[in-house]
């Protein structure tokens, strides 16, 4: 008996779930229910009705479906595509009991075996080597079909259906985090989650730096100039501070590494990328600390460029585990007296918008047209932007705080979903 004779009695088929959910975000942001929409249903019934099992009962069947079901998640897949898994297994009865693996060798050989008669692909060919298998094979051979972000490609090869489903990435060539694979982290949290939870690790450091230095009476604003004026005992050639031209030549080299390393660990092309990524750092860096002087001379505020050892540390920590994040340099300041708190804010505002801005544009245009040197720039800004709106002492976001919580809050927020998109759903 076929399990299209076995279910043919089914008023719902469990199978249709697994194309449902895969949708079903789209689906109700339309205004439209699952089981309304006639392409997803479609779709649904062209894979349910390709499973095959020799079965004497419909609870028969369907264990042994239950059973012999695989997900599989791309060594590619973003976070976003990894709550799509986690929402597909916790709520679909059919997959709940599914075999869920990643996409490594051993799981390759288990798929070409033929272990399994239904195996759920997340993430695309070009971020799943599974998928690219597949479809290389000619296994997805049945349909393709678009639900607003979402690409479903179903088919039967040797004897197993396939489904795939991914966003726009798993069919465009984009950068691909390949510390990912280095990190500690990765022993411990799923490979998707590897960036959010070095992100969250480097902050608890960053928290743990500055309450060290508070404690200690070192807040970055006093290091290096106790009792000093800015400028006093600088050496300076055609009126320009070396120690400042140091300082942002060393920043600019130690976000290049990092972010080298991120895209590039242990890639022949590593070197390369280091020089083209440590330029772009450097453009980034000056065009971020230039909004920083416009303003600093409309308000009389004089400020000084200063590498940071221990955020420069942090940074290529945080990379190492699987995010590049921290700051690598930050600004002395000197106030006249006369000057108001909101001259202050709005001088250190002003750059992480900046920032922002080119992050976002950036990420759009990536996103329409993917490029690695779109997508460098959007990371880079996306970390300038972010780790300096940190309320943190010697960082832009503890000064924009002081002037109005409120401002810092609601623009804090609207960073911070713009950074976690872009850093980890995008």
């Amino acid at each position: 008996m076929t399990t299209r004779q076995a279910y043919s009695s089914f008023p719902r088929i469990c199978v249709i779930l697994i194309i449902l959910l895969a949708s079903q975000s789209i689906i109700h942001a339309q205004g439209a229910s699952p089981s309304q929409d006639p392409n997803t249903l479609n779709l649904a019934l062209k894979v349910y009705a390709q499973i095959e099992v020799n079965a004497t009962s419909q609870e028969e069947a369907q264990r042994y479906i239950q059973e012999h079901s695989l997900l599989v998640m791309g060594q590619g897949s973003d976070l976003a595509e990894s709550m799509l898994a986690d929402n597909m297994l916790a709520s679909n009865p059919m997959l709940k009991s599914a075999k869920k693996a990643n996409d490594t060798p051993a799981t390759m050989a288990d798929v070409q075996a033929g272990k399994y008669v239904l195996v759920v692909l997340i993430g695309g060919p070009e971020q799943n080597s599974i998928s690219r298998y597949v479809k290389g094979k000619g296994y997805l051979n049945d349909s393709q079909d678009i639900y607003g972000e979402l690409t479903v490609e179903s088919g039967k090869g040797n004897g197993v259906v396939y489904v795939v489903v991914s966003d726009r990435k798993g069919y465009v060539p984009t950068l691909e985090r390949q510390n990912v694979r280095s990190s500690p982290l990765s022993g411990f949290v799923p490979p998707q989650y590897v960036p959010a939870a070095a992100t969250g690790i480097t902050l608890l450091l960053l928290a743990l730096v500055n309450v060290l230095r508070t404690v200690m009476e070192f807040k970055a604003l006093d290091i290096g100039r106790k009792g000093k004026k800015i400028g006093e005992g600088a050496v300076k050639v055609m009126g320009v501070d070396l120690a400042e031209i140091a300082a942002i030549l060393g920043a600019s080299f130690v976000l290049g590494l990092s972010i080298s390393w991120q895209y590039f660990a242990n890639n022949q092309e590593f070197i390369y990328w280091l020089a083209v990524n440590t330029i772009i750092c450097l453009v980034g860096g000056v065009l971020h600390e230039l909004v920083h002087r416009i303003f600093a001379h409309f308000f009389k505020i004089k400020i000084e460029y200063r590498f940071w050892p221990e955020g420069s540390i942090l940074t290529l920590v945080s990379s190492y585990l699987g995010n590049a994040f921290s700051v690598q340099a930050f600004l002395l300041e000197e106030i006249p007296k006369d000057v108001e708190k909101w001259k202050v804010g709005l001088m250190k505002l002003a750059a992480p918008l900046a920032s922002a801005v080119v992050m976002v544009v950036f990420a759009l245009m990536n996103r329409s047209t993917p490029s690695p040197i779109y997508q460098i720039i959007s990371s880079t800004s996306a970390l300038w932007a972010m780790a300096e709106m940190l309320p943190f002492s010697g960082l832009d976001g503890k000064d924009i705080k002081e002037w109005s919580p409120l401002i810092w809050t609601i623009f804090f927020a609207l960073i911070g979903i713009a950074y976690i998109v872009v850093t980890f759903l995008l």
